[in-house]
């Protein structure tokens, strides 16, 4: 199957962001709670992960990204309408 032949759903979720790519004790004051929305095919997903798929090349190559489960606040399908979003229990 293609890439582009499954679901292509919006994602709205959490995530941490900083401004560098490794951190020590004094730069973890940097992280900051961001939420991200993509667009993309979900290219494959269990109870821990959604691998989202924003971009396929002709050669094949993919620009994907994870997603931990627990940190999707919002998930609609692309084809249907706001109705048909899927909130996302909350683990407390």
């Amino acid at each position: 199957m293609e890439i582009t032949d499954r679901e292509l759903v919006w994602i709205k979720w959490r995530d941490a962001v900083g401004t560098w790519s490794r951190f020590d004790g004094e730069s973890l004051a940097s992280l900051a709670l961001v939420t991200n929305t993509n667009v993309g095919w979900i290219a494959h997903e269990n109870k821990q992960r959604v691998v989202l798929v924003a971009g396929v090349s002709t050669s094949g190559e993919v620009d994907a990204l994870v997603i931990p489960t627990h940190d999707i606040i919002e998930r609609i399908p692309a084809h249907g309408s706001k109705r048909a979003k899927r909130k996302v229990k909350r683990r407390k």
